[in-house]
């Protein structure tokens, strides 16, 4: 059996153009209808949430577990962190103008692979299948340099549409194989730098990694037939599409009762409250109260009396802003006004 990197002219990739782009659509739709979404609910949290599970995965892919809220605690830091491996993953979508070069790629796999390299394996590299993964090797070390100065140059200078480029620019490195460990972090690190191009910005709006990690086996047994073809990267580029397509869903549900309390906020910006019917309002929209509380629901948030927890309740209900169930006495419930 050849892999595809014994073939002549082997980084000729190609794919079923229609069924790509008609899935770029589909991918594209989602992207913006959640770019917009997250342009008007303020979601400075909700990034570094992604952030960190995004590095989080990354390294779970490979096996390796990290402490998420320490990772949490230096990504909302940013560039006052002081973790080398999450300093360089942000590094690679805020500076994602700055160009990926040899010495770029050394300096990351000094971090995410802790230990600092000048040079390119000089040894082989492939996924023996031990551990249910496919086989496959990479080019010989002898080739690394002249496949490397090729890569680099395309991943630069192609015009190609950005996101596709993510997905082949993904596939490229991993075949190569160019460092003696670590490749498939840095290969997920190129795929967010190309991805935040793709976007032209730094702000991350899904987890790509997290939905990777979910289907592992997946990605692997993808990978490997497209590693053991003869150039059509169809499957792979629709897997990676599908992939992005499935993560924004994610991000989506997630934000969905800040998106709720957005619109809320907005539709009643002129009605006055009280910093306590804020907790309380607050409370319902985002989900820590049910989305048909009780007084004694309130009473816990408060940490008050039910009778007190209701006053708070029928204030709100003659502001307009919460409305009762028909149910009397102390069943009833009360839910935000739509």
């Amino acid at each position: 059996m050849l892999f595809i990197h014994q073939f002549p002219d082997w980084t000729r990739f190609r794919f079923d153009s229609a069924r790509v782009l008609d899935a770029l659509g589909r991918a594209r739709f989602c992207e913006g209808r959640l770019s917009g979404i997250l342009t008007f609910a303020g979601t400075k949290e909700f990034e570094t949430e992604l952030v960190t599970e995004d590095i989080v995965a990354n390294f779970a892919i490979d096996g390796i577990s990290l402490d998420a809220d320490s990772v949490r605690t230096d990504v909302a830091l940013r560039s006052q962190g002081s973790t080398a491996h999450i300093q360089n993953y942000i590094g690679a979508i805020e500076n994602y103008t700055t160009p990926l070069t040899q010495e770029r790629l050394f300096n990351w796999h000094g971090s995410l692979a802790g230990s600092k390299t000048t040079s390119w394996r000089s040894d082989t590299s492939g996924i023996d299948g031990k551990d249910g993964s496919p086989n496959f090797s990479g080019p010989g070390p002898e080739r690394l340099g002249a496949e490397m100065e090729n890569f680099l140059r395309w991943f630069e200078a192609s015009p190609m549409d950005g996101t596709i480029k993510a997905a082949i620019a993904h596939f490229w490195f991993l075949t190569l194989r160019p460092f003696d460990k670590a490749n498939g972090r840095i290969a997920r690190a190129i795929t967010a730098l190309q991805l935040s191009r793709a976007q032209k910005s730094a702000r991350m709006h899904y987890a790509l990694n997290r939905q990777i990690l979910k289907n592992r086996e997946e990605y692997l047994r993808t990978l490997n037939r497209a590693q053991c073809g003869n150039g059509d990267l169809t499957e792979w580029i629709l897997w990676f599409l599908a992939q992005i397509a499935e993560a924004v869903q994610t991000s989506e549900s997630a934000i969905e009762f800040q998106t709720k309390r957005f619109r809320f906020l907005a539709r009643h910006s002129g009605v006055q409250t009280t910093e306590r019917e804020q907790v309380l309002l607050n409370a319902a929209l985002t989900g820590e109260l049910p989305r048909d509380f009780s007084a004694k629901d309130v009473a816990a948030i408060f940490g008050t009396s039910h009778d007190t927890a209701l006053r708070e309740i029928q204030s709100l209900m003659g502001k307009g802003l919460i409305t009762a169930s028909k149910k009397g006495g102390r069943s009833r419930t009360y839910s935000v006004v739509e």
